[in-house]
């Protein structure tokens, strides 16, 4: 050991015993190969992570995004679903009212017939098969139960 030096790895780095050298180098050589393509795998590992990352947030706003042209649009609907709602009550109660004033003229007009003697061509129903011109009798009890639904069971499909 006289001629050569210790690496700190504890081979011989060079020297003038002939093949021992190029024996290290070699091993060191392959070392050094390892250790690059170990360098390049991780680079492009991590490229990989970056990239789904990216892909990641890029998914999450799109979503951000979907939910809420998704919830504008609920809203939009549960607006509307009040608005008729509304509506709906107002022209009931007014077709309460309607038939409430058609029987209080048909009981006036049996009490004009009664006492004139002249017949009166007084309509109680309408023929079954227009319910359209009933309004005043709602096939539906007004205190029924409305069907609700929130904005989530409405965009289900």
């Amino acid at each position: 050991m006289s001629s050569s030096s210790l690496s700190p790895g504890g081979g011989r780095l060079s020297g003038s015993d002939g093949d021992s050298g190029a024996t290290f180098s070699a091993g060191d050589n392959r070392r050094e190969k390892r250790r690059l393509s170990n360098r390049e795998s991780a680079r492009r590992s991590r490229l990989r992570k970056q990239q789904h990352l990216d892909e990641l947030v890029q998914e999450v706003a799109r979503l951000k995004a979907e939910n809420a042209r998704v919830l504008a649009r609920a809203n939009d609907i549960t607006g509307q679903f009040v608005r008729v709602d509304q509506e709906n009550t107002v022209l009931r109660a007014r077709a309460a009212e309607l038939g409430d004033r058609l029987r209080s003229v048909n009981q006036v007009l049996r009490v004009v017939e009664e006492f004139s003697g002249v017949a009166m061509d007084i309509q109680e129903e309408c023929p079954p098969d227009d319910p359209l011109l009933r309004p005043w009798q709602i096939p539906y009890p007004a205190t029924a139960m409305p069907i609700a639904a929130t904005a989530t069971h409405m965009l289900q499909y």
